[in-house]
This record gives C-alpha cells, structure tokens and sequence, in this order.
C-alpha cells in the first residue's frame, strides 16, 4: 500500500474511497510544476517586451523630440530667409527706383548739353550738294546707312520721345519706337555693318539685344528679342535676318524695340523707317540733326578716290 494513495468523499448518502498510485501523483506533481513554469516564464517574457516596449518608446520619444528641434531649427532659418529676402528685395526695388530717377535725371542732362535740343545749330544741306547725289550715291546710303524696316509689316506702338512707360507708370523719353511684332516673327537688319554688341540672354531691361554700327557713326539697336542669329564682330548685311521678336528684359508684351543713333545723338527711327528711293531726298528735310552737308561731300570725295 506504499506506493499506493487512498482518496476519500463523503456526500450526504455515503462515502467513497479511492485507490490513486503514487506515479499518477508524482505526474500531477510535474504537471503543476510545469504550469507553473509556464506561467513563471511567460510573466517573465511579458516583463521583458514591456521593458522593450518601454525601451523603444523612450527611444522613439527621444528621436521625435529631436525631429522637432530639427524643424524648429528649419522653421527658424526659413523665417529669417524670409526676413533677407524681403529686405534685399527692399534693396532692389530701392536700387530700381535710384536707376530710374537716374535715368530721368540723364534725359533732362542730354536736353541741358543739346543731345535732344531741337533749338541745336543744324547744318542745313545745300542745292549744290543735292544735285551731286547721283544713283550710285542714293542706293550707296541707303545700303550703309539705316533706311527702311527691321519687320516686313509696321505699326509702331509706341513712339520716339516723352511718353508714360508702360512698366513704371512714369514719365520717360522713349528714345526709339516700338514696332508692333508677334514672338518670333523675323527681323532684319536695315543696313550693312558689324555687330557691336549681341546679348542672347534674357538680362537687363532689354533682354535680348543686338547692336549693328554702319558707316559714318549711324548705329541700330533691336531690343526685346525672342532669339538672336548674330554675335559681336559679324559683318552684317542690309535685310538679313539677325532675330526673331520677342518680350525678353522689361517688356509688358511681344514688340520690337528700335532704335536709330548718330554719334551721340538719339534719332527718331520713324524717320529711316520711311526713307527709301522714292522719298529720297526728304530725310535732309525731316532729319535736321544729321550733318547731311559734310557727310555727303564725304562720300562724294570717296566715290571720286575710288573711281580714280
């Protein structure tokens, strides 16, 4: 009866005995030991991925909070960014305003030295010196000298002199016409000569710009292109095509601007734009401030040295 265990119950009616041997009792034994275990194991693991848990939320705290000081230190430099951009925008719109009232004040100055003062000396040209132009010498200035329009069809826009700009709203001297142009329609070049300047990049209140020198200090400028075919130090024919019409630089819309100097004087384009075989001889009439006597006894002594 030693490897034996006697279990009991007692009920109201009667009482029972039973006979359990030991083995079951030493299996039941391992059986709550390793419930036990069990439970001991798995407080222990719960235990550890709390701690886990706890480890990676700290670290996730932790990696938030620098995340946060990372984008108040970003926020910080963008707001004072922002401070230099509008205080160097402030300095440009400053700068701008300084090189238009510089620019009004160089108008008035050219008026004050005679640059556009119609009450200048003119030389006025004389019968004799008419009647010694030939054909040769007509179809000679009108091939050196700008004659005729940089567009196959003309309307000017705006016109040679004073007139209220279109971008600053204040009163300018406009010191050529603007032609009116679709973007990239052809321009020409109305007379032989060299490229003295060709900016392909859209900078400056002209954006893209070319500058063609003829004979005898008459120079052309064409403004605000879309896109140029020329470059410094090209030998130019009259009517070739140099660009195509644009509204690069300071420009509202798509035109060409044209320009028409003589030395250091600024002439009206609209006058050249007109002369032509037919009207020949009324540029010496419309166009005062150009020393028509002298330039054409110059080229009447060239053309007498070369048939020689």
């Amino acid at each position: 009866m030693k490897n034996r265990l006697i279990i009991t119950i007692s009920d109201v009616r009667s009482t029972r005995s039973y006979n359990v041997h030991q083995i079951i009792k030493k299996v039941a034994l391992i059986i709550v030991l390793v419930v036990l275990l069990i439970i001991a194991i798995s407080f222990w693991f719960i235990s550890e991925l709390n701690d886990n848990v706890d480890t990676l939320k700290e670290e996730k705290e932790q990696e938030i909070q620098k995340k946060e000081q990372q984008i108040s230190v970003l926020v910080e430099k963008e707001k004072k960014l922002q401070a230099q951009n509008h205080f160097y925008s402030m300095q440009i719109k400053g700068k701008v305003e300084d090189i238009n009232a510089l620019s009004s004040k160089l108008d008035h100055i050219e008026e004050m030295i005679g640059l556009r003062s119609d009450n200048e000396k003119k030389e006025e040209i004389t019968q004799e010196t008419l009647k010694s132009i030939n054909d040769r010498i007509k179809m000679y200035m009108l091939t050196t000298m700008p004659s005729g329009s940089p567009l196959r069809e003309t309307t000017i826009t705006s016109s040679f002199g004073y007139r209220i700009h279109p971008v600053t709203k204040k009163k300018k001297f406009h010191r050529g016409i603007d032609l009116r142009a679709k973007r990239k329609t052809e321009v020409f070049a109305t007379g032989d000569g060299v490229v003295s300047f060709a900016r392909a990049n859209d900078t400056g209140g002209f954006g893209r710009v070319i500058k063609i020198r003829h004979n005898f200090g008459f120079e052309t400028v064409y403004a605000h292109l879309n896109k140029i075919y020329v470059k410094t130090g090209d030998i130019i024919r009259k009517n070739q095509k140099i660009g195509l019409s644009g509204n690069s630089g300071r420009s509202t819309a798509p035109h060409l601007h044209y320009e028409v100097r003589y030395g250091s004087r600024i002439l009206n384009p609209n006058q050249f734009i007109k002369w032509q075989l037919g009207n020949f001889y009324t540029i010496f009439k419309k166009e005062r401030r150009v020393r028509w006597e002298s330039l054409v006894r110059l080229i009447n002594e060239q053309s007498k040295m070369v048939r020689r």
